[in-house]
């Protein structure tokens, strides 16, 4: 079932209530807000549903305005992989540079010391 195709057919229909609306839309985006893991981007999700307008007319376009956000929250996720990944072989690739040496560390010790866990959140406060 495409939840987000039912959403903005419901969004566009002139007899469904604000309160179940809301209601769908929670459950639409629930495993993905999930997914997200950054609890600011699900307030502003939350928030943004919590104060949806009763009126039918903006329903529709507010509806693809809070799937489209979500879609961006999503797409900041993915870089921050992928700085992540940078990160962590920017870290191996010192370690295995000449004035190193051959480290027979493995992979896991350089992802663990690597700084993702101080870089990330200062990081991913900035893109909220």
């Amino acid at each position: 079932i495409n939840w987000e195709e039912c959403a903005v057919k419901l969004a566009s229909s002139r007899s469904a209530s604000i309160e179940p609306f809301n209601l769908f839309l929670r459950l639409s985006v629930a495993n993905r807000l999930d997914a997200l893991g950054v609890e600011r981007w699900q307030g502003k999700v939350e928030n943004f549903i919590n104060e949806f307008p009763a009126n039918e007319n903006t329903r529709e376009e507010l509806a693809r305005l809070l799937y489209s956000n979500l879609v961006s929250y999503e797409q900041l996720k993915e870089a921050t992989w992928l700085l992540e990944l940078a990160l962590w072989k920017a870290n191996i690739d010192a370690y295995r540079s000449p004035i190193h040496g051959q480290s027979g560390e493995g992979r896991s010790h350089f992802r663990i010391n690597c700084g993702v866990q101080q870089i990330l959140p200062i990081v991913v406060s900035f893109l909220s």
